[in-house]
């Protein structure tokens, strides 16, 4: 009973930190938005993780989320590969983008995806990058997603040794968030004023 006392304390905890950060995200301006996103972009290309890495899994983002289409634009640009993520059947697939433009649809949750038919599959052996949304993350590395556990079920499948890596605006950074023992890290965290290691 203790148990499950303490696993309701901590669902509660964690639905009220994503509420009061979400709407502190959802504050900033746009233009800030843009202005921050473009200066995580450019410490994520200087790592030494992004020169070395051919085949990129990546999200497209979804409302105030840091802007990493800059970050896919350059990726193609700089000739690696582009992997996003669809919903299909409560699943995660992952696909090959080269076109932002022609090969993306809206998706079941409002978040842009690739069009099958359109794409090529890709396979989680093919990552050797993965850049991780979040809603909250603490200055332990670890991640708070947006509830629907998408993540949660992909990130322990990514091949041993790939880095995880998750940009996010500074305001996303708290000190600690509850974790459970299924939950994993990121390898680093770029916000527009720190870049938090191991």
């Amino acid at each position: 009973m203790r148990n499950n006392n303490k696993f309701k304390q901590t669902g509660f905890f964690k639905k009220k930190l994503r509420k009061k950060i979400q709407n502190k995200r959802n504050s900033l301006p746009v233009l800030d938005r843009k202005k921050r996103s473009k200066i995580i972009a450019e410490k994520f290309f200087s790592t030494v993780y992004y020169n070395d890495s051919n085949n990129i899994l990546i999200y497209y983002p979804f409302r105030s989320e840091i802007d990493v289409t800059i970050i896919i634009r350059q990726a193609l640009k700089n000739k690696k590969n582009i992997i996003l993520p669809g919903v299909y059947n409560r699943k995660l697939k992952l696909f090959y983008i080269n076109n932002l433009k022609k090969q993306l649809e809206m998706g079941a949750y409002g978040i842009m995806e690739p069009i099958t038919g359109l794409c090529r599959a890709a396979k989680i052996s093919d990552i050797d990058l993965v850049i991780v949304p979040g809603l909250v993350f603490d200055k332990n590395l670890n991640r708070l997603g947006y509830g629907g556990g998408f993540y949660d079920r992909l990130l322990p499948l990514i091949p041993a040794g790939v880095k995880k890596i998750a940009p996010c605006f500074d305001i996303q950074v708290v000190e600690s968030i509850p974790v459970s023992e299924h939950d994993i890290k990121v390898d680093l965290l770029i916000t527009d004023t720190n870049i938090y290691h191991p």
